[in-house]
């Protein structure tokens, strides 16, 4: 969580596309910048710190994080790809439930339903049993 004064700061950055409570968006041009830095040999810290972001912000490994999913980004879709957000982009989301499309399938479903409810039956049932007397040999 960024504190008051910290959201300022980096809101007065015109690098900084928007910041949030605990999150922060940058410009394609300071990503793009960024890149260019570190391909020069810069650190990702010092990358921050020299396009004015205090990477103390952050948590240790986020400015590195962030340089290689941009590094990404623009190997998959080119500098271009840097100025729409994707992350959250395809992803799949739950799976979809199993489609019974006819009586056969819903009967075969309704099979494995009651034959799931007896063995939990029995197992309940084996649970509750009180121990039986124990066995001398």
């Amino acid at each position: 969580m960024f504190s008051e004064k910290d959201r300022r700061s980096l809101k007065s950055n015109p690098l900084v596309q928007s910041v949030g409570p605990n999150q922060v968006q940058f410009t394609a041009k300071f990503k793009t910048k960024a890149l260019e830095l570190h391909a020069e040999g810069l650190r990702p810290s010092d990358i921050f710190l020299k396009l004015g972001v205090d990477p103390n912000l952050f948590l240790k490994d986020y400015p590195k994080k962030c340089l290689s999913r941009w590094r990404k980004i623009v190997d998959m879709h080119g500098e271009k790809g840097l100025e729409q957000e994707r992350r959250g982009k395809g992803a799949t989301g739950r799976p979809k439930r199993l489609e019974l499309k006819d009586e056969k399938d819903l009967l075969a479903r309704i099979a494995y339903l009651e034959a799931e409810n007896d063995f939990l039956k029995k197992l309940r049932a084996l649970a509750e049993k009180p121990e039986s007397k124990k066995r001398t040999h």
